[in-house]
């Protein structure tokens, strides 16, 4: 089988690299007769798509602020929510106003869930499968030592929302018209899914850079992500030349996800702590409908003892020459084809034979 070893392409979601970042700006206009020093909301986010958070679908976010110092914070705004009104204006209540001669630094996160009771200012704890489902975006935003002043018009807290998480999608095709591909199941393998999360003291309104960007630590618990499976024959996916985005079916988990950045190791042929993808597959020879991989020479540890059609495993590395790790608010489209059969059987050599040289004589006299 020819590997398309992860012909991939990196849509971003913000600017990590050198790679396109949007924002859409919602600045609220000031109601009428608000107070001069009413603290007011508004919020933007970096260009994102689908099952996404973006400006548009954004509705609730969640607030914490500080007053005081670094060393000696003091508790302002207690995990308030702020909702997007009817008139597409930011609202909250108790309302709030601005403290005199105070600075506030303001913390935003959207779903409520995330963060929950936690404090921003502590290693936020989270745990994909215990509390988020994997298709959950989350995002953050801080706008700090910021402050009112009696007859500055409209002072609003704008914030930036960024996305704390990795997009995984996955394609998958079989470009050859000889061969039958039937996917039974799919799934990433050896993921971290549980860490803590710092949020970032810089503004988030800022040009990227290492000090306004949140940071993942103390990851552990490696799982599985389940992409696709198959609870019977009709669940099985049969690829053909034009690619299909494994989406959910099953008990699958669906085939866009967001996952915890993180560092990708891949230092064998997927065994001991290797992410991988592993898809498990029977493939056919079309003409003939016989069954060419697996096959005797398919080593033991990529048979699946027992499954139905006498499926085998597939794996491909997550880490590629172009990257090694997750990166936050970057989006992986992984496109794997299954195109041909040079490694569907490994090559092996029998008893050689020599032909003898073929005498042919020639005389001249």
């Amino acid at each position: 089988m020819k590997k398309n070893h992860l012909i991939l392409a990196i849509v971003p979601i913000m600017a990590t690299f050198t790679f396109i970042s949007c924002s859409n700006s919602e600045e609220m206009p000031q109601p009428a007769g608000t107070p001069d020093n009413e603290i007011r909301f508004a919020a933007n986010t970096e260009y994102s798509r689908g099952t996404d958070i973006t400006t548009s679908n954004l509705t609730t976010f969640n607030v914490y602020a500080y007053t005081g110092t670094a060393t000696s914070p003091k508790l302002f705004m207690n995990n308030v929510k702020v909702s997007k009104t009817a008139s597409n204006t930011w609202g909250y209540s108790p309302v709030q106003y601005w403290p005199a001669d105070e600075e506030v630094d303001f913390y935003a996160f959207s779903p409520a869930s995330w963060v929950g009771e936690s404090s921003p200012l502590s290693p936020v704890p989270y745990d994909a499968f215990a509390l988020y489902p994997s298709t959950e975006d989350i995002v953050y935003a801080v706008s700090p030592n910021l402050h009112g002043y009696a007859g500055q018009a409209n002072a609003q807290v704008i914030f930036n929302f960024r996305h704390a998480l990795s997009k995984i999608t996955l394609k998958m095709r079989s470009s050859s018209t000889d061969l039958v591909v039937r996917i039974t199941n799919v799934a990433l393998t050896n993921i971290m899914t549980q860490g803590n999360f710092l949020f970032p003291k810089a503004s988030t309104a800022g040009t990227l850079s290492a000090e306004n960007v949140g940071k993942w630590a103390d990851q552990n618990t490696p799982q599985s992500y389940v992409l696709h499976i198959s609870q019977d024959t009709t669940d099985m996916i049969i690829l053909n030349p034009t690619p299909v985005v494994i989406e959910p079916l099953g008990a699958g988990m669906g085939g866009r996800l967001f996952v915890m950045p993180q560092h990708l190791t891949w230092r064998s042929n997927g065994s001991g702590n290797d992410t991988y993808l592993v898809v498990m597959c029977v493939i056919y020879d079309r003409k003939s409908g016989e069954k060419i991989w697996p096959n005797k020479n398919t080593p033991p540890e990529n048979v699946v003892s027992g499954s139905t059609f006498g499926d085998g495993l597939l794996k491909f590395p997550l880490s590629t020459s172009k990257f090694s790790e997750w990166q936050p608010g970057c989006h992986y489209i992984y496109n794997i084809n299954i195109s041909s059969n040079e490694e569907m059987g490994s090559i092996e050599f029998g008893t050689p034979t020599v032909d003898s040289f073929i005498e042919v004589e020639t005389n001249y006299e």
